[in-house]
């Protein structure tokens, strides 16, 4: 007869401890499977990351250089004939030849041919998208967007600790050039139809002679487009850059509309003298270091009655995690470009991803009548409609 004291109960895990222990176990390693899979997805998104920034940089090259174009004119070309018609050496255009069919942008005649004797082409589908500076799916300037911002990176990681602000020209001028060549093709297509879809502006720039403000106009396309619009308006471009109003003078000179477009670098919180009986602003109220200042300068210069139509970056009503990809990319210039240019001069730092209730709160202190969203549809742009009372 056992003499123990002990209890069984206590002393010998139950049946159903055991299986709390498994499920437990098994939640356990279900988790970290799940997280396996999530870092190695990571990783895969960072690679992919890794082999799209390296295939911009060789766009650049070729843009640059002169490259695709010399392909277009003169293909299908070996690395020997791309480096005599694009004034290049042989060895680094055989490298970026092969490195832009192994991509796939361009394609080659026989991948087991002698390196020197392979011929490349560029495909008829790639030739708007890189060559076409006007066509609606030109995006070679996403290329030439990187670099400059890549020669002042230290500078971006000094003002992260300072909270100082970094202008847009302290930035190369390659940036200033990409970010105009960017919008080029919405301005030469789109522009148009956007100021047609607000009743008063297409009554007041139909009617007869006008005079337009175009507001942070960059390299000036934007104000061509309206110029060659509306023949009898009379459009100013104004720009506090001086390196954007020489770009735009000298994109206007000799065209049709040269004598109606004048350029003139300004400080926008500054009222203009000339009273405007329409103004236009293309993305670049989130880039403004004092928002307000300047659009109470614009309403001061708008008769009564006048009319600021604003496009903005389409972000999202209000902040959401994980974003779409327009929303990333509106955050990633923010970070590098647009936030930086914000805070200059102890600037309110907006940011790209400018939201609605922002823009309305913007208006209504430099006292517009209305600020309402205009029914145009823009994959990445959102357009207010700010009235002056009459």
């Amino acid at each position: 007869m056992s003499t123990s004291t002990v209890d069984p109960a206590v002393a010998v895990p139950t049946q159903v401890d055991a299986q709390d222990q498994q499920d437990q176990q098994d939640q356990q390693d279900q988790q970290d499977q799940q997280d396996q899979q999530a870092t190695e997805a990571f990783v895969g998104r960072l690679f992919e990351a890794a082999i799209g920034a390296l295939d911009l940089f060789a766009i650049g090259l070729g843009d640059r250089l002169g490259l695709y174009a010399a392909l277009r004119e003169h293909g299908p070309l070996t690395s020997s004939g791309l480096a005599e018609h694009a004034g290049v050496a042989e060895r680094y255009a055989r490298e970026w030849l092969e490195q832009q069919a192994v991509t796939d942008i361009v394609t080659v005649d026989d991948t087991t041919a002698a390196a020197t004797e392979r011929r490349y082409t560029l495909p008829d589908h790639v030739v708007p998208v890189l060559l076409e500076p006007t066509h609606p799916a030109y995006l070679a300037p996403v290329a030439a967007l990187i670099p400059p911002v890549g020669q002042v990176f230290d500078r971006i990681v000094e003002i992260y600790r300072t909270g100082e602000g970094l202008a847009w020209s302290d930035y190369p001028t390659g940036l200033i050039e990409a970010q105009a060549a960017f919008n080029r093709p919405a301005f030469t297509h789109e522009l148009a139809g956007w100021l047609e879809a607000v009743p008063e502006i297409e009554a007041r720039l139909s009617s007869g002679a006008a005079r337009v403000a175009d507001l942070a106009c960059g390299a000036g396309w934007s104000t061509q487009a309206i110029a060659r619009h509306y023949p009898h308006a009379v459009v100013h471009g104004l720009d506090i850059d001086d390196t954007s109003i020489v770009l735009a003078r000298q994109n206007v000179a000799g065209t049709d509309v040269a004598d109606r477009v004048h350029f003139e670098v300004c400080d926008l919180a500054e009222p203009a003298e000339a009273a405007y009986d329409v103004a236009t602003m293309f993305e670049a109220l989130h880039d403004l270091s004092h928002p307000v200042q300047v659009l109470c300068s614009v309403h001061e210069s708008l008769v009564p009655g006048g009319v600021l139509l604003v496009a903005d970056e389409r972000a999202a009503e209000q902040f959401t995690a994980p974003g779409d990809p327009f929303e990333r990319l509106f955050y990633g210039a923010s970070l590098l470009v647009c936030l930086p240019g914000s805070l200059v001069d102890g600037g309110v730092g907006t940011g790209t991803a400018i939201r609605p209730s922002t823009v309305r709160e913007y208006a209504a202190a430099a006292g517009f009548a209305s600020c309402e969203v205009a029914d145009i549809e823009h994959p990445l742009f959102r357009f207010y409609v700010l009235r002056k009372a009459g």
